[in-house]
């Protein structure tokens, strides 16, 4: 097992639904990240995102050069980095390996930024 900082984004999270008596706590709290289109995210190991405006896209280089969008996550939808003992990727839990992904905004997009302990109190997180 190597170990390695790897990605894991829910799929179908609606984090501001679920939280929405919360949001101006999580406001107080968050470190704002406004993307400009097509700018990139390099994303600090450990820490949780949250998408609050626009679209981001989720994508993986494969060894031999193919590109493939994983996900495109929109408002609501939450993603989080970590270092794992195992950091291969297992699409089928949609946790991969930081190494091969890129993530760009689509547009003009918000993101929150939170460490690991800021969000204990909240629900949908992957």
């Amino acid at each position: 097992m190597i170990a390695g900082p790897i990605l894991h984004f829910g799929r179908h999270s609606h984090f501001f639904v679920e939280n929405a008596n919360m949001v101006e706590e999580l406001e107080s709290r968050r470190e704002l990240l406004v993307l400009a289109s097509d700018q990139l995210l390099h994303p600090i190991v450990p820490r949780h995102y949250i998408v609050r405006k626009g679209k981001v896209r989720i994508s993986q280089f494969l060894d031999d050069g193919r590109e493939i969008t994983r996900s495109v996550l929109q408002a609501g939808s939450v993603f989080h980095t970590r270092v794992a003992k195992d950091a291969g990727d297992k699409p089928a839990a949609d946790l991969y390996c930081l190494s091969s992904i890129v993530i760009m905004a689509l547009g003009e997009a918000e993101l929150w930024a939170f460490y690991e302990n800021q969000l204990t109190d909240c629900k949908e997180l992957p």
